[in-house]
């Protein structure tokens, strides 16, 4: 029986803890797993998906944005024809940071589904995986409509400060915006 882990190691090259009580996983296809803790409410998802890089502009706010929703998109919704979005109520917010000496682009904000009512806090991390040449993304959600999101929203990005990557230099992520 292959683990979550081994899994995300197999399809992405990566190493990440994940912890005991995720235990769905939806393997998309070979660019995108979707990991779920589902308990009941609260939900908490941690999807990983990768694409070519092509250069700078890749981690530019609206292409990063417009990657998200595009592999969101596969996430469905609780009724037919639902799926995963961004909210368009609230711009994510991108920050550019160095992490165990490797870029991120960290993007913020809000999640609903397309068809439903339901939403959330999301948390996208993406970076250069320089071995593979393609962007790695890893997108945190939580839906917990009576709790406080922060706590289930740390547990899922401290997943991600997990994730360990093949030893090869990495470049310096340039977003092309002047203030990083």
């Amino acid at each position: 029986e292959v683990t979550l882990k081994g899994q995300i190691k197999e399809t992405f090259g990566i190493d990440m803890d994940i912890p005991k009580g995720y235990g769905f996983l939806n393997k998309i296809n070979n660019e995108c797993i979707w990991i779920s803790n589902e308990h009941g409410v609260p939900f908490q998802g941690l999807v990983v998906y990768s694409y070519p890089y092509s250069g700078k502009d890749d981690f530019l706010p609206e292409n990063l944005l417009k990657r998200r929703n595009e592999f969101m998109s596969r996430i469905p919704g609780p009724s037919d024809g639902s799926y995963m979005i961004t909210s368009e109520h609230a711009d994510p917010e991108v920050r550019y940071l160095r992490r165990y000496d490797r870029s991120w682009a960290e993007m913020g904000g809000l999640w609903a589904v397309h068809g439903d009512f339901m939403g959330g806090p999301f948390l996208n991390f993406s970076t250069l995986d320089a071995a593979t040449n393609r962007v790695i993304a890893i997108d945190c959600f939580v839906f917990a409509p009576q709790d406080t999101k922060r706590n289930y929203l740390r547990q899922l990005e401290h997943i991600v400060y997990s994730a360990q990557f093949p030893e090869v230099a990495t470049p310096t992520v340039e977003t092309g915006t002047a203030n990083q």
